[in-house]
């Protein structure tokens, strides 16, 4: 389901340790002790207290009362150990997954080429239809006369390349530096188109190098785990041009977008960028989970949402898309076609799975003209994807505000006072001399010192190492 966030189920939590049971057990070895004492005495009296005869029975009270608070205190104490590692392991595991879902290049310039003006405003309810709508364009730059094919592509990229001019002057990027660029079409690409583009960049770019990364046309939003954790600048091409194949071709478009990591972008550039987040794989047959997680992750607040683009839902999903949305309680544009959810396949036409990255170009253009934060969902044949556009910051859920407190180590300094009590007794029944020496005393303070210690340690350690493969197992069967 979506990110797999892992949520192991939590164990109960462990009720607190009660000061009476330590005091019954005080009592219950007193009267025992005492009853020990009363069968043991003769007639003629109790033995005196010089006499050592209570000695080993005041030993063996001190042990056994140290044994059951020792008993009682450890269970409480691995409990409530394992309740603290659960929920710490699990909010970190949250922390972690929100960080990673947080990462994002900043969308530097995006420029979108449509044969409508004004498409994406208008699907938007920006801007009202135009009266005319008997003889649509089919090609872009009619004043251009370019043959169908490799010389409409090369068209296209030049112009796409040559809005990038005026942004490249806000990257940070020292000569030569190296982009990288990912293009997708709705063919193939070849060794031509590679030729070609490379040949284009040269000319408008020399002082930088491009490495042409060519999308599979069936791809949906694959590409965009690599693209994210480029080191470098990117360039995301998308088009739809007329290749002179299709006797009805579909209108052209294309879709340009020159995205950056913050490090090589200038301070001052940072605040007005719209930026772009890590895209969520969708299980479509688990939408509403889905789109609450995505919400949940805070790539943009939940309040400044504005728009939803989809493309590639049926009718269905269209449904249930709507009830998700409401459920969800966003606050999109109500005065927007279909209440802020907008339809690009329908409004923009059927681009298949190029609209993935088309819808991207015409998100980040409604962000620049004060539309808010966004999100674009696609499918395409089984794959199905989400991404979250806008300008605002992520915002970072407090994962540890309300987790459980440490455990005081109570059950490990007990069952420490019992180890050493035993420990010296028996060496003072072997070593009497040795014990109650200088450096006998030496050594008890300093085996105390140690073993107190060490024991707390000893204890987390051991615990933690069996508790964290039942964890993943746990998160692992509630995926």
């Amino acid at each position: 389901m979506s990110w797999s966030v892992p949520q192991a189920s939590l164990p109960q939590k462990p009720m607190s340790w009660s000061p009476w049971v330590c005091v019954f057990i005080f009592l219950l070895a007193f009267a025992l002790a005492l009853v020990w004492v009363v069968l043991d005495t003769p007639s003629t009296g109790l033995y005196s207290l010089s006499s050592g005869h209570y000695l080993p029975l005041t030993g063996f009270t001190l042990v056994g009362i140290l044994a059951c608070l020792s008993f009682y205190l450890l269970s409480w104490e691995v409990g409530a150990l394992i309740y603290y590692s659960w929920t710490h392991w699990q909010a970190n595991t949250n922390a972690a997954w929100q960080n990673w879902a947080h990462q994002h290049l900043y969308i530097v310039e995006s420029v979108s080429f449509t044969t409508e003006a004004d498409l994406f405003p208008r699907v938007a309810g920006l801007s009202r239809p135009e009266d005319d709508e008997n003889d649509l364009a089919v090609l872009l730059f009619p004043d251009e006369d370019v043959p169908p094919g490799i010389y409409r592509f090369e068209t296209l990229c030049r112009h796409i390349f040559a809005s990038f001019e005026t942004a490249m002057k806000a990257l940070n990027l020292p000569k030569p530096g190296t982009f990288s660029l990912y293009l997708q079409t709705q063919t193939a690409i070849t060794e031509t188109h590679i030729l070609y583009l490379e040949e284009l960049w040269q000319t408008l770019y020399p002082e930088y190098q491009l490495q042409i990364k060519p999308v599979d046309a069936g791809a949906s939003l694959e590409a965009w785990g690599s693209c994210l954790n480029a080191r470098m600048p990117s360039i995301i091409i998308a088009m739809h041009y007329y290749d002179g194949v299709d006797d009805k071709p579909i209108p052209e478009i294309a879709t340009g977008l020159l995205l950056s990591p913050a490090r090589l972008l200038k301070p001052d550039a940072h605040s007005s960028l719209p930026q772009l987040f890590r895209a969520m794989p969708l299980n479509l047959k688990k939408l509403p989970e889905d789109l609450q997680e995505l919400r949940d992750m805070a790539q943009q607040p939940a309040d400044s949402l504005r728009l939803v683009w989809f493309s590639g839902l049926t009718d269905s999903l269209r449904q249930k898309l709507n009830a998700v949305v409401h459920d969800l309680k966003l606050p999109l544009r109500q005065d927007a076609p279909m209440a802020g959810q907008l339809d690009f396949d329908k409004g923009c036409g059927n681009y298949g799975p190029l609209a993935g990255w088309l819808m991207v170009g015409a998100a980040a253009d409604m962000v620049t003209r004060g539309q808010g934060s966004q999100w674009v969902l696609t499918a395409a044949e089984d794959a199905a994807w989400a991404i979250a556009v806008g300008t605002k910051a992520p915002v970072k859920s407090d994962y540890h505000s309300q987790l459980p407190n440490d455990t005081y180590p109570a059950g490990c300094l007990v069952a420490s006072l019992l180890f050493n009590l035993v420990l010296f007794w028996f060496l003072g029944h072997v070593f009497p001399d040795w014990l109650f020496s200088f450096w006998g005393a030496v050594s008890v303070i300093l085996t105390l010192f140690v073993t107190m210690i060490g024991s707390v340690f000893a204890l987390r350690l051991l615990i933690n190492r069996l508790l964290e493969p039942h964890f993943i197992r746990s998160a692992q069967r509630e995926k």
